[in-house]
């Protein structure tokens, strides 16, 4: 039996003698320095701009490969050293209370470092507003990882006398846990090599440091501390005595135990038992998802069968444990309606042929980088859903996907949930795909409309007749590429009431501004034969068209806005304009509408705005997605300046926005009723007409660009999102809408978000001032000419004809000083303006840098303050005692 006051003293005597010197401190001050290093300097956290410690997480398995065995070194090697290890085992205590007390001295003071390392959460809390419930996990990952890899290096002081050598050994042991995933680059034998790679480390690691405490995990790290412990017990025991018997018996032992800890593992990954204890609940089951759960019927049981590579790239790593995770939880739930059926799946085998044959699904390559340099690597992550004959495919889960929501509709929509019909009409933005007889070429489908026949019966709808179809609702993109019958029809669709999201565009840059309001209209010349519009056909009446649906949209104004907050991304002009309440804008998603509420950043490029008619009472013009107060507009002509040749362009260079504290409308609702339209021109009088639709100033924003970006993790924007939620209230079905939403809240480093702003803003305020005082000297120097020219006029003492020619004599000098100091003037403002985007720049780089260094220099400075306390009571003390 285990006696706890003996495991008690051997605690004491470790822990307490690590901390009567200063040199303990000394280690845990480096090992905060190094902490803060790894979690703040890196340019990649002020990139990213995200207020957490995923750079850190990183780092922070290679380096406690350092610090777990300087904390470790001592234990054993240094009693060897001092010849007390014999007089230890002598002592009336049991070889395992002699382990596990220095093991828990170990931890604790292990611990005792990620105490004073909780200084980060105050820069965190500085710079941003993190989650502290990913703090949590992540501090509760970073405590198991060190006391698993404590017990390693412990071993490691047993085989030496040196603490030297016992560091050395300390830290080659605990590079085979930490590199354990990377086995397979190493090992010859594939099935050994992915068998060793699902023992990976890091993805146990990974599962606290996203917020869930998972019991799979935990297991994992208490049993390889176990495992190691015994071993510790083992070589402790063999100075006691060197049978062979008994240390075939202990070689045994340890294999049962390795043995029990990996089907323990096993057992626990299977049962998906965690807590979730990130602030938006993100790894629990949605409200939405749980309702669709338990509406399916027990007679059409769900079957879902997941295809799954057992082992992933380290970028995929999240993906597959977050969906295995939500399969089991939902099977869970379910009580037998949904039955999950997990197959590993690796490319050339029969499950990948039966994946393949049966649904469609194929291994997909990946592309990782590999010590530098490209490597590729196919894995399999797809899901198919079947339910009486009905069958649901998701051929490959990228790693941005909204997995939740994904496999909650797939269950839905397979189990025979109503599906609504939405309608694409046909413009010359060609959603559904077809010929484009500029380029000459076919262009394939939207990947939006693939997107929407994951949950919706979509059909092409043509415009060139009255439209009769039953559509729950209907998308139009570029409606001001329509003739005028086109828009008519179209028109007249829509203000009998019926659902639609228009989405037009001043410079729709997917086609390189061909399809802009003022280009004139597809068609080549070709267009009876190949059944496009007739050559030369004008487009329809637009003012009209917007008008008759309660709208004002300046079709040349183009949106410019100052506010970018990604630092990979400031080389993009001001017309890519992005949408977040870190603008300063906290109604830059209309909190009160279900469509923007919760959304947290959308991009545009070269967008426009829209504005309600002010004459009519009973029409509701609710904004949905508003620019920031540094957005503003100019027109077409002063961006763009178009090549003579095709269709290519350039920027205008001397374009300046010039803020209004007013901030512009890129997306709004609008609903109500119209007085009969005899006042709106060519039309005759009907009936009061009614309108429900959402339109959006830019096109730009749903093309395929956008799907290749929601599925990266650099730039999670929500315009994909948005036309999803856009079509599911509009067709009166917001189920998904919360669903669909749920992701990590962007946590952003607003502190220096504020103080970048007020430099953004002074940059402007400089180049206002350096335009309006051009201006100035400018109409100066004109009125000196105009003034010159009035004097000669207004003499008496010559005749017209002198007049005439002094006049232009004056002209033409004034005309050569007004042309040099227009020069001067000109090259004067581009001057302030340069010093003025200078300016910010540095000032930006300043910011940065004093946080960075405070944020590095702070942290360290209580271990190290409690050390110099240490040092000079260590010092003092001795005097004291003479």
């Amino acid at each position: 039996m285990m006696r706890h006051h003996v495991v008690s003293a051997v605690l004491r005597r470790n822990f307490g003698g690590y901390f009567r010197s200063p040199t303990g401190y000394v280690f845990i001050a480096v090992f905060i320095l190094l902490s803060a290093v790894m979690a703040f300097w890196p340019d990649a956290f002020w990139v990213n701009n995200l207020d957490n410690l995923d750079v850190l997480n990183r780092f922070f398995p290679y380096l406690l490969i350092f610090f777990v065995p300087a904390v470790a070194m001592s234990t054993w090697a240094e009693e060897r050293k001092q010849g007390t290890d014999e007089l230890l085992l002598t002592l009336p205590a049991t070889d395992l209370e002699l382990v596990l007390g220095k093991y828990l001295a170990a931890v604790g003071i292990y611990s005792v470092s990620l105490l004073f390392s909780f200084t980060y959460i105050f820069v965190l809390i500085y710079l941003g507003s993190p989650d502290y419930g990913v703090i949590l996990g992540t501090y509760v990952g970073y405590f198991f990882l060190g006391a698993a890899l404590l017990s390693v290096a412990m071993f490691a002081s047993l085989l030496t006398s040196s603490t030297t050598v016992a560091f050395i050994l300390g830290a080659l042991f605990c590079v085979v846990p930490v590199f354990l995933g990377d086995a397979g680059s190493v090992i010859p034998w594939q099935r050994g090599a992915g068998w060793l790679e699902g023992l990976r480390l890091d993805e146990a690691f990974a599962e606290f440091t996203s917020g869930v405490l998972s019991l799979r995990s935990i297991v994992y790290f208490v049993s390889l501390t176990v495992l190691m412990l015994y071993a510790n017990l083992i070589l402790l025991s063999g100075r006691h005595t060197q049978h062979p018997d008994l240390w075939l018996h202990r070689a045994a032992r340890a294999v049962s135990i390795f043995v029990l800890a990996v089907s323990l593992g096993a057992l626990m990954g299977r049962a998906s038992a965690r807590i979730d204890v990130t602030q938006e609940r993100l790894h629990s089951l949605a409200p939405a998802t749980r309702d669709v759960i338990h509406r399916l019927d027990s007679s059409r049981p769900v079957v879902v069968q997941a295809f799954l590579s057992p082992v992933v790239p380290t970028e995929y790593v999240e993906t597959r444990t977050t969906l295995l995770a939500l399969l089991r939880d939902m099977a869970s739930m379910s009580g037998g309606t949904l039955q999950l059926q997990v197959v590993d799946t690796e490319p050339a085998s029969v499950q990948a042929r039966e994946a393949d044959e049966r649904f469609g699904i194929k291994e997909r390559p990946i592309r990782i980088v590999d010590e530098g340099e490209n490597a590729g690597e196919e894995i399999f992550m797809g899901v198919a859903f079947t339910c009486a004959g009905e069958e649901v495919v998701i051929p490959f889960i990228e790693a941005g996907t909204p997995i939740e929501y994904e496999l909650t509709r797939s269950i839905g929509t397979v189990s025979g949930l109503k599906r609504r019909k939405v309608g694409v009409a046909s413009t010359d933005a060609k959603m559904f795909g077809g010929f484009d007889f500029q380029a000459m070429s076919s262009q394939g489908e939207w990947r939006i409309v693939a997107e929407l026949r994951k949950q919706y019966d979509v059909v092409q709808v043509s415009v060139d007749q009255p439209v009769t179809d039953a559509l729950d609702c209907l998308i139009v993109g570029m409606p001001s590429s329509l003739n005028q019958p086109q828009m008519d029809n179209l028109l007249a669709y829509l203000r009998q009431g019926h659902a639609a999201l228009l989405f037009d565009d001043p410079w729709p840059e997917f086609s390189r501004g061909s399809l802009a309001p003022d280009a004139p209209k597809a068609g080549g010349g070709r267009g009876n034969m190949f059944g496009g519009p007739p050559p030369g056909e004008p487009k329809g009446d637009l003012y009209r068209f917007m008008d008759g649906i309660g709208l004002r949209w300046p079709s040349e104004a183009i949106v410019g806005d100052h506010w970018n907050p990604h630092r990979r991304l400031q080389h993009l002009p001001n017309e890519v304009v992005f949408v977040g309440p870190g603008s300063g804008n906290l109604e830059s998603f209309n909190p009160k509408d279900p469509i923007g509420a919760k959304l947290q950043e959308m991009a545009f490029i070269f967008p426009g705005h829209v504005e309600p008619r002010t004459d009519l009472a009973n029409i509701a013009f609710t904004p949905l997605l508003s620019a920031s107060l540094q957005g503003a507009t100019l027109p077409r002509s002063q961006v763009i300046q178009r090549s003579p040749f095709g269709n290519g362009y350039s920027l205008n260079p001397r374009r300046n926005y010039f803020p209004g504290g007013k901030a512009l409308t890129l997306a709004a609702r609008v609903e109500g009723t119209f007085p009969p339209a005899a006042h709106i021109p060519g039309t005759a009088a009907e009936k009061p007409a009614k309108v429900k639709l959402v339109f959006v100033a830019d096109l730009d924003c749903i093309s395929d660009m956008f799907f290749d970006l929601r599925n990266s993790k650099d730039f999670a924007f929500d315009n994909v999102t948005f036309v999803l939620n856009s079509v599911d209230s509009l067709v009166g079905d917001e189920s998904y809408i919360e669903l669909r939403k749920r992701r990590a809240k962007l946590r952003t480093l607003t502190a220096v978000e504020a103080l970048d702003k007020k430099h953004v803003q002074k940059a402007a305020d400089d180049e206002k001032k350096a335009e309006d005082d051009a201006k100035k000297e400018l109409d100066d120097a004109k009125k000196r000419l105009d003034d010159a020219v009035e004097e000669i006029k207004k003499r008496t003492d010559v005749d017209l004809s002198t007049k005439q020619n002094m006049v232009a004599e004056v002209e033409e000098q004034e005309k050569r000083r007004y042309e040099m100091k227009e020069k001067e003037i000109n090259d004067k403002k581009k001057m302030a303006i340069k010093r003025s985007e200078t300016d910010k720049r540095e000032a930006e780089k300043l910011i940065r840098k004093r946080i960075k260094i405070l944020a590095v220099l702070l942290p360290p400075i209580p271990a190290i303050l409690v050390a110099l306390i240490i040092f000079v009571q260590w010092i003092v003390q001795p005097k004291r005692t003479v």
